[in-house]
This record gives structure tokens, C-alpha cells and sequence, in this order.
């Protein structure tokens, strides 16, 4: 009688050695699916935000070369208009005094348009890196021609002698263009 539960004591011991051998093959197996199938999301993840970026990208490149179109051999005065405002809403924007804003034409071979402006403003040098930021990311394409950059020594009434600000007296003349479409 003893053998017989002896043989039933091993046939259970190898039916749970060989239940937990299957389990831990079948599981194994499901993990390493899981891991295929996670790496792939993780490339497919990647390739959509490369593909969002791209699409953003593009978009500001076209909404630049829609601003830059034009079947007109000059400016219109609203988009001048509009123009000024911009710059001078980023002037405002970071705190920068505006002496003066001169739009004025200019003359362009070719099938572009080119419109001058002339800005004289007061600013600190962190200003006038944010401002050209600000104008450097315009839905236009844009030149700076001249940077004319004169350094005035101020102090504030507030402030202790040892504290000064060095403002700077730019003068900035920039182009915008259009491209002229052929019929």
C-alpha cells in the first residue's frame, strides 16, 4: 500500500512540476509578445510625434509662403498697417520705448516686393534679444539690414549708485518681402 501512495505522491509531484514548467513556457511566451508589442507602440508613438512635429513645422512654412504670395507689384496699406502694429505690439510687449516707426517703400527689381522699415527704440540688451526673437518668428520673411546699437548709461532714482542700467539706443532697419506669382 505504501508503493501506491508512493506513486501517487511522484505522478502528483510531476504533474505539478511539469503544470508549473507549461505555465512558466506560456507565460514566458505572452511576456515576450508583450514586449514586441510595446516596443512597437513605443516606434509607432515616436513616428507619430516626428509626424506632429513635422506637420507643425510645415505648417508655419506654408503660412509663411501664403503671407509671401502675392499678385500685387507693392504692399497694400492695411498689410503695412498691420505690420506696424505687430512690431509695435511686440515693442509694447516687452516694455520697449519707440521713438519712432518709418515704413517706407522700396524700390525691387525682379518679381519681389520689398517694404522698409525704420525703427528707433530704447531698450535693455534682454529686450532687444526678445523683440528680434519675437520678429524673427513673424509669418513673414523678414531682414534685418542695419542694427545700429549705441549703449546710454542711465540710473535709475530708485536704485543705489552702484546699480545701473545700460540701456541702448537701437536703431533698426528691417525689409519684409513678397514673392510676385506668375500667371
Amino acid at each position: 500500500m505504501r508503493e501506491k501512495y508512493l506513486i501517487l505522491l511522484g505522478a502528483i509531484v510531476l504533474v505539478t512540476i511539469a503544470f508549473f514548467y507549461s505555465a512558466n513556457v506560456i507565460i514566458n511566451e505572452k511576456l515576450l509578445q508583450v514586449r514586441r508589442a510595446d516596443r512597437d507602440i513605443r516606434r509607432a508613438q515616436e513616428r507619430l510625434n516626428s509626424a506632429k512635429v513635422m506637420d507643425e513645422q510645415l505648417s508655419q512654412v506654408s503660412r509663411v509662403i501664403e503671407n509671401t504670395l502675392s499678385t500685387n507689384r507693392f504692399f497694400q496699406s492695411e498689410e503695412v498697417n498691420e505690420f506696424v502694429r505687430l512690431l509695435a505690439e511686440y515693442a509694447d510687449r516687452h516694455q520697449i520705448a519707440v521713438y519712432s516707426l518709418v515704413p517706407r517703400p522700396v524700390f525691387s527689381p525682379g518679381n519681389r516686393v520689398e517694404h522698409q522699415f525704420v525703427m528707433d527704440i530704447m531698450c535693455t540688451y534682454v529686450q532687444m534679444g526678445r523683440f528680434l526673437t519675437m520678429i524673427e518668428s513673424m509669418d513673414h520673411i523678414i531682414k534685418v539690414n542695419t542694427l545700429d546699437v549705441r549703449p546710454i548709461r542711465s540710473t535709475d532714482q530708485t536704485r543705489e549708485a552702484e546699480e545701473q542700467i545700460t540701456k541702448y539706443r537701437v536703431i533698426l532697419e528691417l525689409s519684409i518681402f513678397k514673392i510676385i506669382k506668375e500667371a
